[in-house]
This record gives structure tokens, C-alpha cells and sequence, in this order.
């Protein structure tokens, strides 16, 4: 527009001297200057802000949206099956009561079972696994072997060494087959083998469970969890 506004004054410039009547150019010149002065005023309003050229905006073609996601597993797709849900452990509750007892206990290796009892108690699992294996080895006569044997288990199996966990509730079962962690000890092998996905395992040991020690706790567990296998 600034570059019609010098040429038509040039064009006034040169009529002015030919003595003709420039008046319709100064109204376009009026015209021009407003309209510059109206789209200066609209570019400092809005600083920063440069349009397209023309050329652009016609060739510009609108943005397509994509098509939502149906949410629909491909086709061929199946979902793993759950694991039967494990029963509440109580080595927990047991441990509580472990601790009380070994306070006035005077067994053979009491000094290393506390010792053993307080890390599992801090979480500490690693470490009780290896006192608990000491106390084992140096005093396997002891009436703290078998509760021992039944803590390193859990702390085994709580650390995800279930292979080592399931070995470890086998052979307490084996030696202390109706001592009072047996039942226990059989429904945490279960458990044990259904962390590696072995239903027929986890199965058996749980058969064995229902029919060695029934009307405990851990049998009604049983029962519930060979429920859960049967309807897979």
C-alpha cells in the first residue's frame, strides 16, 4: 500500500505540472494511508504474530483426526490365565509367636535362632536364611531345627527363590512329616509352584495337604485354591 501511496503522489507530482486536477488521486491516497495506519494498529495489537502467506493458507489442507482406538485385543490374542489367589500366609503371625517363645527358651542354638527371628522380622531375608542354615548345621538335634528349616523356607520364597523354597518345604515335610509347620509348609510349596506356573505340581502337593492334615487351616486353603485349578 506504501508503494501505491509514492506512486500515485508521483502520478499527482507529474499532473500538477501538466496543470490537471489531481483531486480523485488525493482521495485514493487518503483512502490508502487510512487503510495503513488501520493495519498498523492491528499488527501492534498482536505482537509476534506473522500470517501465512496466501499462497500457504490455499495449500494447506486440514488436519484428519486418526480414528480412535477400538480397545480390542488383536485378533488371535489370548489372555493368561490368573493364578488361583493364594490364602493369607501366616508365617508372619507365626513369627510374632516364635519370637515370644525363644525369649524363654533355653534349646541348643536359641542365641542364633533369635538372631535368625530378628531378621526375618526386619525383612532382612537373606541374611536369616543364612543364620537359620548355621543353626542347622551346627545343632541339627535341636528343637529349633525344624522351625528353622520352616523360616528359611519362607524367607527363600520371599525373596523369589521359589525353586530353592520348594526344596526346602519338600525336605521339612519329609522330616518332620506331622510336625506342626508341616501343613503350613505344604500349602507354601503350593504356592511355590504356582509362582512357576506348575499346576500340576502345585496340585499334588495339595492333594497330599487335604489328605495328610485335614481340618486344619491350610487344608480349607487347599481345598479353595484346587477349586480354582479345577475350573481353569
Amino acid at each position: 500500500m506504501n508503494d501505491q501511496v509514492l506512486t500515485i503522489k508521483q502520478g499527482n507530482a507529474d499532473a500538477e505540472g501538466e496543470s490537471s486536477s489531481p483531486s480523485s488521486n488525493n482521495k485514493r491516497i487518503a483512502e490508502l494511508e487510512s487503510e495503513v495506519k488501520s493495519l498498523r494498529a492491528g499488527i501492534a495489537a498482536s505482537p509476534g504474530v506473522n500470517p501465512p502467506p496466501a499462497d500457504e493458507l490455499a495449500s494447506t489442507e486440514p488436519e484428519t483426526a486418526p480414528p480412535p482406538a477400538s480397545g480390542l485385543p488383536p485378533s488371535g490374542y489370548s489372555a493368561p490365565r490368573p493364578a488361583p489367589a493364594e490364602p493369607a500366609s501366616t508365617w508372619q503371625q507365626e513369627l510374632d509367636q516364635e519370637i515370644d517363645q525363644a525369649k524363654a527358651s533355653s534349646e541348643p542354638g536359641v542365641k542364633l535362632y533369635r538372631s535368625g527371628l530378628d531378621a526375618m522380622k526386619a525383612g532382612k531375608y537373606p541374611l536369616a536364611v543364612t543364620i537359620f542354615t548355621k543353626l542347622q548345621h551346627s545343632f541339627p538335634k535341636s528343637a529349633l531345627s525344624e522351625p528353622a528349616e520352616y523360616f528359611a523356607a519362607n524367607a527363600l520364597y520371599e525373596t523369589g527363590k521359589y525353586d530353592q523354597a520348594i526344596l526346602q518345604f519338600n525336605d521339612l515335610v519329609m522330616r518332620y512329616p506331622k510336625g506342626r509347620f508341616a501343613s503350613a509348609a505344604l500349602l507354601r510349596e503350593a504356592e511355590a509352584f504356582l509362582k512357576l506356573n506348575d499346576r500340576i505340581d502345585a496340585r499334588l502337593t495339595l492333594q497330599k495337604l487335604v489328605a495328610d492334615h485335614a481340618g486344619t487351616p491350610q487344608a480349607t486353603g487347599a481345598n479353595t485354591m484346587m477349586k480354582d485349578l479345577a475350573s481353569d
